[in-house]
This record gives structure tokens, C-alpha cells and sequence, in this order.
């Protein structure tokens, strides 16, 4: 193979440093690397990853093909956590140790089937690869440059000196994307807190349903989304089903600078693939078959403010594909349509699922992920914020109240208080606000004290009769109210159920509560309460 003399390589390096000090962004530095270690190795084709923000992966961030830039290739992240040392890439990776393949179809050093599919995906064939890790000033590995169809060169002090010069540079990058993104969170922090200070001041607590968060976990989360609320930023929320991902997601739109433009959800599991794709991004007359007028996609709708993609782990690949597409360029196009619309949406994707396992599956793509996953936000089950339960409950108990139109609030007791707060509410939020909704419609409407909470609920139908009559209490007439207050009426039909319930059961208490499905002291307190006699 031909070979660079000395003299060129230094000033290919003085070149090559010069061209890196002026790059300011991650990406182009990479691309400028890449093409620098081209010229400076004769390669025809290259791979240079680069470590991600989270510090598990190395993302294929510039890729070359026959010395050009490659948009949409098959190289994938290399998850850190994952790696073993049986193929080339992981193995410079793990042990910090150059690789160099002379005949890479003919080597049976190393597992490079990965390599080979790639190849084939790609139409080519090389003849040898070296892969290069790049450790910046500290020896912290910051990248991975990869070289197909390459020059030898003598001088491999030189190659050394760039690859030590790249993985600086890379790291410099990073600290200046940095830099720069928290300058320009500092700089709007004081519109985002007088903005938000203005909306608080101005909500109703009844009205207001936003996050509470008395729990240090959720003043993290709150104090995290803070540097991105006015910034063009996708957002990943992650969390167990009925943690709040939606909330949040609300408290985002409410608080940026889309307030005034539309908030609009969609859960991806269920909507069929069929009619999702047609949903997300709309369909011109005659699409298909039913199509009969064009119809606006959730994209087009929210445009200008924000997208709430819940459960987006449930998406199909192919509709995976086509939301990358769109996330990258900003650009939909409708079923049967032939032109381009620009967007301006910010999309804010939630999941309780485990998308590494997912991708890891064939389930989800992996480069859809590390283009949701540049800001992720976890959300901590209720049960590791418990500073936040009795908080939530009374903002339900207004709730609740207003819904039943209530004139005064009933307030939770002592003894209700303790059982929310000795419950791990494996339904998070959401099942606490049904607990607190059946609570309210079970009071006296003055107090707050029976709290049904799951492992009740499920002891309760495990002690029911075998066989229920046909006759049900439920099967009678309405009794004839006036027309008052609501709460006049639930009174009065409460009272006659319970008469008819104690008169089908000979007045045996024990058995009526079992048929009304609550507890024998909320039912005692229901016959004292409403004086209700044999």
C-alpha cells in the first residue's frame, strides 16, 4: 500500500488541528475528524462514534462512504453495559487496545459477522479495518474512530498524535455543547420563572392540575425540566403506569413558550398500526379505501405547540421509522400525498416500558431512542414520594367535592390519613385519586374517614357469596326525591338502599355489608348517621 512521508504528515496535522479549532458544534467536529483521518489514512469509508450524554452508548455520529457522508446507514449504537470483547469494535473498546485487520474476510481472530451484514447492507467489501479508541487528556474514553480500505502509513507516531489530538477535541465538543446550552438556560431562567409565577398567581387550586411536589424526588424532576421549558427540546418521560406522565407532560406545554398554542395527546397503544400512522400524520382523499376527504394528522394539529405521545415503546417499527423521519427533519408527509409540510411541534414521548430491553428484542429502534433520549426525565413511583400523598389526596378531596357539587369539603380524619400513608399504591397516582373519589362518595360528605384501598377491595370479593340472588336491591325503583342539592339527593338514595338492603337480610348487618361491598363499621356508622331503625 502507498504511504504518506513525514513532511506530509505534519502538515496534514497542522491542517488538521487548525480545521478542529474552529468547530465549536459535536457534530461537525466529528465529521471533521472522520475526514481528516480519511485523508490522513487514504480510507475510503469511516465510522467515528462518539460517547452519548448519558454515558452508556457510543453513537455512530459520522459515517463515510466512498469518502462522502452518510445520512441513513445500518451502523447501530454500541451500548457499553452490552459489550463483549469477541468482535473488533468492543474489543478496542473494553481493553483501550488498537485493532488492525490486514484481510478482514479472511481474519477468524474476532466475531465480525456484524461488520459483514453492515457491508453487504451498504454494497461493499473492504479490504482491511483498524479501529482506533480515543481517550481525551484524562485517558477517559470519549470515542471510537473506524477506518475501511486504508493506506498503511510508516509513521505511526503521527496517527498516534492525531487520534490523541481527536478524542481532545471531542471533548472539548462536548464541554462546549455544554457550555453553550446551559448559557442559554441561564439566560432564560428568569422569563421562564417570572412566567411561571404569573401562571401559579393566577391559577385556582381547584382549577390548577399541574404536579404536586412537596417530595424532594418530584422537586428534582420540576427543578430538571426548569433548563428546558423554553428550549426546543424533545422530552422523554419514563415511569410506571399512573405515575403522571401526562401531567408532566402538561406542565411542560403550560409552562413554555407554546402556552398559547395546542396541547394535544394520543396514546400509541391504542390506536391499531392501521389507523395510527393515518392519525399521526393525516391522509388525502382517496388514500385508501374509506378515505373520503383529507383529514388533518395530530402532527399538523399541534403545530406550533406540543405532541403527547403516550406509551410510544407500543408503536410499530415501521410507524417508528417514519416518527424518526419527522422528529429529525421536521417534515410530514400525509397518506397518498405527494408533497412535504413543515412542522413546528415539540414532541414529548412517555413510556413505562424498558426500551433497551425492547430494542434488544428487535422491538424498538435503537436510533429512534437516542433521538428521544437527549433529554429523559424518570418519574418516581408514589410510593418513593410519600411527602407527596396526603398533599395529592386533599387536592382530589376539592376535586371530587366540586364534581359532586358539595357546598364545604369533607376533610380526611386521623385514621383515613394513616392508611394512605401505610399503602404503596402499586397504581400510582391515578389509583390514589379513584381511592379518594370512592372515599369522598362513601362520607358523610362532612368527614373523610373509610379509605377501601386495594388489598381491601381484593379481601372483600374473595369473602362474597358463591351465588348472588337474582333479586338485587339495585333492581328497584329510584325513590322519588326533590329536586334539591345533589347532595340532598345521594343522601336520600343512599338511605333507602341501605333500608332495603338491612330489610332483605333480616337486619343482619354483617351480611348487608357484604352485599353493599363496604366495610361493617362504615355501614354501622351509615344506620347511626341517617337513624335508621327496624
Amino acid at each position: 500500500m502507498p504511504s504518506a512521508n513525514t513532511g506530509e504528515l505534519n502538515n496534514l496535522l497542522l491542517a488538521i488541528s487548525q480545521t478542529l479549532a474552529d468547530r465549536t458544534q459535536l457534530a461537525s467536529t466529528m465529521d471533521a475528524i472522520l475526514g481528516a483521518a480519511r485523508q490522513l489514512t487514504q480510507a475510503r469509508h469511516g465510522i467515528m462514534y462518539v460517547l452519548d450524554q448519558t454515558g452508556q452508548a457510543l453513537v455512530p455520529l459520522s459515517v463515510h462512504k466512498h469518502e462522502q457522508p452518510l445520512h441513513e446507514h445500518p451502523w447501530m449504537p454500541l451500548q457499553l453495559d452490552l459489550l463483549t470483547d469477541n468482535d473488533p469494535f468492543s474489543y478496542a473498546i473494553t481493553t483501550g487496545e488498537i485493532v488492525l485487520i490486514n484481510e478482514l474476510y479472511a481474519y477468524s481472530g474476532y466475531n465480525c459477522d456484524t461488520i459483514y451484514q453492515h457491508e453487504a447492507a451498504m454494497d461493499l467489501r473492504s479490504a482491511n479495518l483498524l479501529a482506533w479508541p480515543l481517550k481525551d487528556h484524562q485517558n477517559l474514553t470519549v470515542g471510537l474512530l473506524v477506518l475501511f480500505d486504508l493506506c498503511l502509513i510508516d509513521d505511526e507516531q503521527s496517527l498516534s498524535v492525531f487520534t490523541k489530538l481527536a478524542g481532545t477535541s471531542i471533548r472539548q465538543a462536548m464541554l462546549l455543547d455544554t457550555y453553550h446550552t446551559s448559557l442559554r438556560s441561564l439566560e432564560a431562567d428568569n422569563a421562564a420563572l417570572n412566567r411561571e409565577n404569573q401562571q401559579l398567581k393566577a391559577r385556582k387550586k381547584a382549577n390548577y392540575t399541574g404536579p404536586i411536589a412537596e417530595s424532594e424526588p418530584m422537586r428534582d424532576v420540576l427543578g430538571r425540566l426548569q433548563r428546558i421549558l423554553t428550549l426546543p427540546v424533545d422530552v422523554l418521560l419514563r415511569g410506571e403506569t399512573g405515575a403522571g406522565k401526562e401531567v408532566i407532560a402538561r406542565y411542560i406545554h403550560d409552562n413554555s413558550d407554546r402556552v398559547d398554542q395546542p396541547f394535544i395527546a394520543q396514546n400509541c397503544a391504542a390506536i391499531p398500526e392501521q389507523l395510527l400512522e393515518s392519525e399521526l400524520f393525516g391522509h388525502k382523499k382517496g388514500a385508501f379505501t374509506g378515505a373520503d376527504k383529507d383529514k388533518k394528522g395530530l402532527f399538523e394539529a399541534a403545530n406550533g405547540g406540543t405532541l403527547f405521545l403516550d406509551e410510544i415503546g407500543d408503536m410499530p417499527l415501521l410507524l417508528q421509522a417514519k416518527l424518526l423521519r419527522v422528529l429529525q427533519e421536521r417534515k410530514i408527509r400525509p397518506i397518498g400525498g405527494s408533497e412535504e409540510r413543515s412542522i413546528d411541534v415539540r414532541v414529548v414521548a412517555a413510556t413505562h416500558c424498558h426500551l433497551m430491553e425492547k430494542i434488544q428484542k428487535n422491538e424498538f429502534r435503537a436510533d429512534l431512542f437516542y433521538r428521544l433520549n437527549v433529554f429523559p426525565i424518570t418519574l418516581p413511583p408514589l410510593r418513593d414520594r410519600p411527602a407527596d400523598i396526603l398533599p395529592l389526596a386533599e387536592h382530589f378531596v376539592t376535586l371530587t367535592s366540586q364534581k359532586l357539587g358539595l357546598d364545604s369539603e369533607p376533610v380526611l380524619s386521623k385514621k383515613a390519613r394513616k392508611r394512605l400513608m401505610d399503602y404503596a399504591f402499586p397504581g400510582n397516582v391515578r389509583e390514589l385519586r379513584n381511592i379518594i373519589e370512592r372515599a369522598v362518595l362513601l362520607s358523610d360528605f362532612e368527614t373523610v374517614d373509610t379509605v377501601e384501598l386495594g388489598d381491601e377491595e381484593a379481601y372483600m370479593l374473595s369473602e362474597l357469596p358463591a351465588e348472588i340472588p337474582e333479586e338485587s336491591v339495585f333492581d328497584s325503583e329510584l325513590p322519588e326525591v326533590d329536586m334539591g342539592s345533589l347532595k340532598d339527593s345521594v343522601i336520600q338514595y343512599e338511605r333507602t338502599v341501605i333500608m332495603k338492603t338491612l330489610e332483605r337480610f333480616n337486619w343482619q348487618t354483617k351480611k348487608a355489608a357484604e352485599s353493599l361491598a363496604v366495610p361493617l363499621s362504615t355501614l354501622s356508622h351509615k344506620i347511626k348517621k341517617y337513624e335508621i331503625l327496624p
